[in-house]
């Protein structure tokens, strides 16, 4: 079912709601952005809207940050706003 979704997602046929659940499905299920509750906590929003996607929200690293952007387009997104930020470069007042 999920190489189907991906491949639709590939040819532009899936919906902006159905490309945007299949990216939060995979990023949820990445290891490497789960963290312990209240430790460099990873936060990835993401919207979609006539297949471009864009991501919000705060991760621990830089390589974190691209491996989001990377996963987005390789769901199908046909391009990828990327507005992560990282939690080591903000201000220690704007972490949460």
């Amino acid at each position: 079912m999920r190489a189907e979704a991906i491949r639709r997602a590939k040819t532009g046929m899936l919906h902006d709601d159905e490309l945007q659940h299949l990216i939060l499905e995979r990023i949820e299920e990445d290891g490497s952005f789960a963290v312990a509750a209240g430790r460099g906590r990873t936060i990835i929003n993401v919207q979609v809207s006539d297949g471009e996607v864009t991501l919000t929200g705060v991760v621990r690293s830089a390589a974190d940050r691209r491996r989001a952007d990377l996963l987005a387009r390789a769901m199908g997104a046909a391009s990828v706003d990327n507005q992560l930020r990282v939690a080591d470069e903000m201000p220690a007042g704007k972490r949460k």
